[in-house]
Parts: structure tokens; sequence; C-alpha cells
């Protein structure tokens, strides 16, 4: 965050406003962002913002990736190492009983 954003109160932030303009971008349009409403934002070049349409206003959020792609990353972020030394107490399956309700197995 630059020095003219960290200056500003919480309040100036949440009711900042700027304008842009459409224009072409290949096939498509495309809207440019200021260096203040990235800074605002906490936007970088690559992240993934979620577009949303409600009563004829456009909202543009920033959209957190998760940390961990799969189970295996959890894992080895969790335990601090490879998933092949991290110890496993019982590798047998455990039965959980008969379907009790609509379930499919």
């Amino acid at each position: 965050m630059d020095m003219k954003a960290k200056e500003m109160t919480k309040d100036t932030m949440m009711n900042f406003a700027t304008k842009t303009i459409i224009r072409k971008w290949g096939n498509s349009q495309g809207i440019r962002l200021s260096k203040e409403v990235l800074s605002q934002m906490d936007l970088k070049e690559d992240d993934t913002v979620g577009i949303s349409i409600y009563d004829g206003k456009m909202t543009i959020e920033k959209i957190n990736k998760p940390k961990y792609l799969n189970l295996q990353e959890r894992l080895e972020a969790f335990y601090k190492r490879p998933l092949e030394e991290i110890y496993v107490e019982n590798e047998q399956e455990v039965d959980v009983g008969n379907p009790v309700g609509d379930e499919m197995w």
C-alpha cells in the first residue's frame, strides 16, 4: 500500500469513488483500474475478482483464493513435513454401520 493510502482514515477508504472509461480490449470491453483503486482493494496483477450485478449496480470484489489447492497441500502445511513423513496411526477402514436414510453407497 502506498503512503497516500496509508494516510487515509478507514472512513475515507470506505467512501472512495472514481471514474474510468470502458475501452475495447480484443473482441471484448475492459475497465482499467488506477493505482489508487488497486491499492484501496489490495489488488495486484493476476488476482481474482468477483463481479456482482444487483438492481443495476455492479460490484467488484477481491476473491481470496484458497491457500491450499488440495488435501495433500493442507496436510503438509499443517504438519510441516512431506506427506510421506506424516505419522498415520491406523490405515484400517472404519465401519460406520448400515445406511439409515436415503444415502446411496
